[in-house]
């Protein structure tokens, strides 16, 4: 049972997108000797062509294995050589003249042929049609981060408490990185089924488009607690214990210390935005903030041992 509150978008309109290829296979249809008509599914397969400006994607590829099915052996030899070279590597060799039910065979290897073509160009839809869906709950994620940003942010300035606006900008620029990462990699996301030679979207890739939604909006607002933790580890120079002497000075933010929450805010607009620039990678790059943790940690633990072997 579908639920009333996900929202669908509808599949691309096909004549905007797809204008030449309902052309092409109306015209095939056209093309065919008048002896077709007697043959099965003649009839549905006019009623189609007729209607060829209202057709969606199903009836547009009905239509393309109906016109494959009653093209004579001339025609059908001139598809087969179409498809022989779109699938260097089919799974099953094109039929020789010499075997037996030559044109029967001719046509189920087409038929199978131009099946697959279909579930290509089909899952491309889906995934467009999924990934919008995800993209668009991201984006209505994002909206309301930054409403409440900006309402922390007046907040803030009315109360004068400037490190609440500090941490809001913090957060929300994580946040912002997890959804540039996020977008970033689910734009080219692609993969093929086991022996495909064609580009296009594994099925249980879309499913996990689907069902996973709710794990990448969390994904994205913990980007914005890597931030935050990102601003306490450069806020007390934790960080600048991993590297090298006078890169804390030149890349990362200076801060100086004021008893209001016991934050330490940026000295000076430079250091914001040296500040923003290291939240939003702290939420981009997801694995920054947790291998520094390991770091810290590792150190710490190295330093007790020598306690701890007494």
């Amino acid at each position: 049972m579908n639920n009333p509150r996900r929202s669908n978008r509808p599949l691309a309109q096909i004549r905007a997108v797809g204008g030449v290829y309902v052309d092409q296979v109306v015209a095939d249809f056209r093309a065919l000797p008048p002896e077709a008509e007697k043959l099965p599914r003649y009839a549905e397969a006019k009623q189609l062509a007729d209607d060829c400006d209202n057709l969606d994607w199903q009836q547009l590829f009905t239509l393309e294995l109906w016109v494959l099915q009653l093209m004579p052996k001339h025609q059908l030899e001139e598809r087969a050589a179409v498809l022989g070279q779109i699938f260097t590597n089919a799974a099953n060799e094109r039929p020789v003249e010499t075997e037996e039910e030559y044109e029967d065979r001719l046509r189920c290897w087409a038929l199978n042929m131009q099946s697959e073509r279909q579930w290509v160009f089909r899952k491309n839809l889906l995934r467009e049609q999924e990934a919008w869906r995800l993209r668009k709950r991201l984006g209505e994620t994002l909206l309301w981060v930054t409403v409440l940003a900006l309402a922390l942010a007046c907040f803030s300035s009315l109360v004068e408490m400037p490190a609440v606006a500090i941490l809001a900008m913090v957060s929300w620029l994580g946040i912002s990185g997890g959804y540039a990462s996020i977008a970033r990699r689910a734009q080219p996301a692609s993969a093929t089924r086991p022996g495909e030679t064609n580009s296009g979207t594994a099925f249980g890739n879309l499913c996990a488009l689907d069902v996973g939604q709710g794990s990448v909006v969390q994904a994205m607002l913990l980007a914005g607690l890597f931030a935050t933790v990102a601003y306490g580890l450069l806020a007390s120079g934790l960080l600048g214990q991993l590297l090298q002497d006078g890169v804390n000075n030149t890349l990362f933010p200076q801060f100086s210390p004021i008893n209001e929450l016991g934050l330490p805010l940026p000295k000076s607009g430079d250091d914001v935005a040296k500040l923003g620039v290291w939240s939003f990678l702290a939420g981009f790059a997801e694995r920054l903030v947790p291998d520094v943790l390991d770091k810290l940690s590792g150190k710490g633990g190295a330093k007790a041992d020598p306690s701890t072997a007494e």
